[in-house]
């Protein structure tokens, strides 16, 4: 699923941007040798971490690149959130593609969602409002994910649909596990269906 792939790498991309800031690079096009991120304005509070990126933000990284209406956070604390319009697609050639096990063989992906909060300490990554996911053969919807790293589980709920290569899943809500690839469906009705062999 997308959703283990591509947010710690928009989580780092964002956070080393507002370090970068912090380090007296107050541009709203900043670039260095690992991303770019390019918004018309920013601001900085050099004492508690906190920044916003009101405007649109877009941001490039090998491998990734992305777009949301807004970004708000705060490098102290490990923690961004990208808001309106969310949209992250990931080519699978991430630095990290080398050493996850997750991550490797997915292929390219792309997720949507209204918003995305990131908290990189905890490692959680929150997926809300209209989250659509597509990779390949797979894809899905949902009205929230949350990816816990620590655990290695998604938890998606909510009009959840899933579909791969013509079977299909619809529930309100699942887990997945991203070390054991087991699912655990949970309330009624759950439908699942396989296509004709």
């Amino acid at each position: 699923m997308i959703v283990r792939r591509t947010v710690p790498v928009v989580a780092a991309l964002l956070l080393c941007a507002s370090a970068a800031f912090a380090a007296g690079a107050p541009t709203p096009d900043l670039t260095t040798s690992d991303y770019k991120i390019v918004t018309s304005d920013s601001h900085y509070n050099l004492d508690t971490g906190a920044f916003t990126m009101p405007s649109k933000v877009t941001f490039y990284r090998q491998g990734t690149n992305g777009v949301a209406d807004r970004a708000t956070g705060n490098s102290k604390n490990g923690t961004v959130t990208l808001a309106g319009h969310v949209e992250i697609h990931d080519s699978g050639n991430a630095p990290e593609a080398a050493t996850e096990k997750a991550y490797r063989g997915s292929g390219p992906a792309t997720i949507w969602c209204d918003q995305l909060a990131v908290d990189a300490r905890a490692k959680t990554y929150d997926a809300s409002g209209h989250v659509r996911f597509e990779q390949g053969s797979r894809n899905g919807t949902a009205d929230h994910a949350l990816l816990d790293r620590n655990r290695g589980i998604l938890h998606m709920d909510g009009n959840v649909h899933l579909n791969d290569n013509g079977s299909t899943l619809s529930a309100n809500a699942l887990d997945y596990n991203l070390n054991t690839k087991d699912v655990d469906i949970h309330g009624a009705p759950a439908v699942i269906t396989q296509p004709k062999r």
